[in-house]
């Protein structure tokens, strides 16, 4: 059963009441006209409110809900999908037709399927079912096949966690366990339908997401922010983020547990709460009398959550019980804690040559104590003056998985690359184009530059490797890009400040991100949709036609030209890439690099099969063992191969290091990371390429 688990607790975080000037309670129907008015007065591109708008949201909102057809039967998404030509006449009379008949309809169906999961797991299962379980069949769910299909779902849940019980290193199945290992596995489906049943039918949760589906229906990145998403979307884009350093969640018996506790915070350095205690009690602010008393469950993971996000204090005490079942009480004090996934990272590749490496892992920015900005662009800098230091003679820049962030960072980036010029142009909802350019003269690296991209890079790396690569002062490796190339905005949704400076608006209206430019490259062209094209290809497998990018939304913008010419000077000195393109299948053709992408095309061609799955566990277990075998062969290539470059730190950091035992232990992890990184040292090899062909 392919349930949206953890995007559903995610989503579990639900909006503040809508209250209109007087303080009454507002009505759903307010709240979305106020949306789309808000949408349509500032959108790049605003659409009309018909009937192809109507179907868009009814298609969103059926898949942040069930976007694996598991709740809803054929002739209720039939009856929906007609309904939906009627939601722009909803939105315009203020009445909610559609949605009450989209909410009673999700709430009927997961209260049917309640029922019958309970008592269909009431009961062990039947480990030697001559039955079948076929993945297509959740496109045909009517009200004669919908008990079947759960039966063969859960089943088939179960047996996957049967095997998944077996220790790693089993071969065969552990017979005298299996009454155990079913008994477990049936509570542990059980505990996760009931979780996932219990969620989808939050009636605040449906109203976010159904505002979502009314803002992303403009197009792909305009969406509805909830308060506290709000604030956790501006989060993301600092690495200055104070926490108590906790995390939590649900184990397998539906208890609230550490599912993580941060280094360096002051959970931490406690030394009393490790990943596994179980949560018993939250007091928030020492002076507090009165505990917050865990329950079990969605429920009581909810209310934890919900009261973590009112809590405005910096002190907190916890409760825990832990392996031994002894009871201990910690206090805890917020603080900014280093988060090595959030920061710029950088190592020196030591060989035959020396290549310094940055990993950049979004385009964060923050605000130091005088309100100057002080992010990734300057971090980036440092970076490349400490690998300089050491005398390095090509770089790798690494943007996989940057999904974006700062538009600002993204230019003042670019710029320790470009002399000066011209960065992207930007149109707005007028017509009008601005051209952003980077003002300061010089730059900090000028060597051989290569760039690594792939289907996760977007928005602002996409900025940035475009610019790059216009200005011919790197050689783009990887995969295209994910063709994200709009800006967006955000915007109170209170109606009593509109669009009034100086009024602090009442969050619990919401907030809006909007769609307000689409972003162009200095030749002219749009990233939009169609990503930034690599000069060679790295890391392409028969994986990559299955990936998600911004040309698999039904309602991505498809920008208009532009007729402004922008001029720049692009660098004099040809790069190689013709020599470096045949070098590349030259090098993918041999070694670990051939066994590497083999094994991968492999592994895609059995994912993609569409089959029928046995419901016996012996026949479970037998493709299982298939399976297995794949991915050890897989995670044998990647086990820190010999390669011909080792990994280093620099010179400066490496004081640090041995200064600090916390960031030391990060540069350790980072650097198993890199060593089992094969398309990383793939690109090393072009670099290494490069710089001999230079040097002879």
């Amino acid at each position: 059963m392919r349930l949206k688990f953890l995007f559903t607790i995610t989503l579990l975080i639900t909006i503040g009441s809508f209250y209109s000037a007087a303080g009454e309670l507002d009505s759903l129907s307010k709240s979305v006209q106020f949306l789309v008015k808000r949408i349509q007065s500032k959108h790049v591109k605003p659409r009309a409110i018909d009937e192809a708008y109507g179907n868009q949201v009814h298609d969103y909102l059926i898949s942040f809900i069930d976007s694996d057809n598991e709740i809803l039967r054929v002739d209720d998404l039939t009856y929906l999908k007609g309904l939906s030509s009627k939601i722009p006449d909803n939105i315009k009379n203020g009445n909610q037709f559609y949605f009450n008949e989209f909410q009673r309809l999700v709430n009927l169906r997961s209260k049917e399927i309640s029922v019958f999961q309970e008592r269909f797991l009431s009961t062990p299962i039947n480990l030697n079912s001559t039955k079948q379980f076929d993945f297509n069949q959740q496109q045909k769910i009517t009200e004669s096949t919908y008990k079947t299909f759960w039966e063969a779902s859960l089943s088939y849940s179960i047996l996957s966690e049967m095997v998944a019980m077996h220790p790693k290193d089993s071969k065969l199945l552990l017979k005298d366990s299996l009454v155990q290992f079913e008994k477990k596995a049936r509570l542990k489906i059980q505990n996760r339908t009931t979780n996932y049943l219990e969620s989808i039918q939050n009636a605040e949760r449906l109203k976010e997401l159904y505002l979502l589906a009314i803002a992303m229906s403009f197009d792909p990145h305009s969406s509805y922010f909830s308060p506290s998403q709000k604030k956790g979307f501006f989060e993301e884009l600092s690495v200055q983020k104070e926490k108590f350093g906790i995390s939590y969640g649900l184990d397998e018996e539906n208890r609230i547990i550490l599912t993580d506790v941060l280094p360096g915070s002051s959970a931490w350095l406690s030394n009393e709460l490790f990943t596994g205690d179980f949560i018993l009690g939250i007091k928030f602010g020492l002076k507090n009398s009165s505990w917050l008393e865990i329950k079990n469950g969605v429920s009581g993971l909810k209310e934890l959550s919900e009261a973590f996000e009112k809590f405005d204090g910096r002190e907190i005490s916890i409760r825990i019980k832990d392996e031994n079942g002894d009871e201990i009480q910690v206090d805890l004090e917020k603080g900014v804690v280093y988060n090595d996934n959030d920061n710029i990272k950088n190592a020196l590749m030591l060989g035959s040559q020396k290549i310094g490496y940055i990993s950049l892992p979004d385009f964060y920015t923050n605000y130091s104590a005088d309100m100057t900005e002080q992010g990734c662009a300057n971090d980036m800098a440092k970076c490349i003056l400490k690998l300089k230091k050491d005398g390095i003679q090509g770089l790798i820049l690494d943007l996989r998985g940057n999904g974006g962030g700062s538009l600002y960072e993204a230019i003042s980036l670019s710029g320790i690359f470009v002399d000066y010029g011209p960065i992207l142009a930007t149109q707005d909802n007028l017509g009008v184009v601005k051209v952003l350019k980077d003002i300061n003269r010089g730059f900090i690296y000028d060597g051989p530059l290569l760039v690594l991209i792939d289907e996760g890079s977007a928005s602002a790396s996409e900025i940035v490797a475009a610019v790059l690569q216009d200005y011919q002062k790197a050689i783009i490796v990887g995969v295209p890009s994910f063709g994200k190339a709009t800006s967006q905005q955000v915007w109170p949704l209170d109606p009593v400040v509109g669009e009034i400076g100086g009024i602090q608006e009442n969050p619990n209206f919401g907030y809006v991100s909007i769609t307000e430019g689409v972003l162009y490259r200095v030749n002219g062209q749009s990233n939009q949709v169609v990503g930034v094209k690599p000069d060679i290809e790295v890391g392409m497998t028969a994986f990559d036609s299955t990936q998600h990018r911004e040309r698999n939304y039904k309602n991505a913008l498809i920008p208009p030209p532009i007729e402004k010419k922008i001029s720049f000077v692009a660098s004099s000195n040809p790069l190689p890439v013709a020599e470096l393109v045949a070098f590349s299948v030259k090098q993918r053709a041999t070694g670990i690099y051939d066994s590497y992408y083999k094994t991968l095309d492999t592994i895609s061609s059995n994912y993609n099969q569409s089959k029928a799955t046995k419901l016996d566990l012996a026949s479970f277990w037998n493709e299982s063992q298939k399976n297995n075998q794949l991915r050890t062969r897989f995670k044998s290539l990647s086990v820190e191969p010999k390669w011909p470059y080792t990994v280093s730190s620099n010179s400066f950091d490496q004081m640090v290091y041995d200064k600090n035992p916390i960031l030391k232990m990060y540069f350790e992890d980072f650097t198993k990371h890199l060593n089992s990184d094969i398309e990383l040292f793939e690109a090393v090899g072009i670099m290494d390429e490069w710089l001999q062909t230079i040097n002879k």
